[in-house]
């Protein structure tokens, strides 16, 4: 009877440690690929005093934008072929840049009243 005490003993403890390493390794590895999928996000980045107006096309479709000031608009890890363009309705200086994970992609730049700020690239 020790003996099979024993026996039900060791087995409860060798499957109470496997389920501890297991359910261990799967958080690791989920908590891994969600942090490396949010820095390969792809972002529109609109820098501006001045209002603007203008459009973005990527995967998800086509979109009208305008606004006054600084805007940020995430495009998503992988949004295939990207084009903005963007006109300057002031005299203050107009950036676009495309970021991946946090790294600037392109930049382009006017400071010309109506002047048009445009981007082609391909993810």
């Amino acid at each position: 009877m020790k003996k099979i005490a024993g026996i039900i003993l060791a087995v409860s403890i060798l499957v109470v440690f496997a389920s501890g390493c297991t359910s261990s390794n799967i958080s690791t590895n989920n908590s891994t690929n969600i942090s490396n999928q949010s820095n390969s996000n792809v972002t529109l980045q609109i820098i501006s005093n001045s209002p603007w107006a203008g459009d973005y096309a990527y995967t998800n479709g086509n979109m009208q934008i305008n606004g006054t000031g600084n805007a940020s608009y995430n495009l998503g890890p992988n949004p295939g072929h990207v084009t903005v363009s963007i006109e300057n309705k002031g005299n203050d200086t107009l950036t676009i840049q495309l970021l991946q994970g946090g790294s600037t992609v392109q930049t382009q730049s006017t400071s010309e009243n109506m002047g048009v700020v445009n981007i082609d690239q391909k993810f």
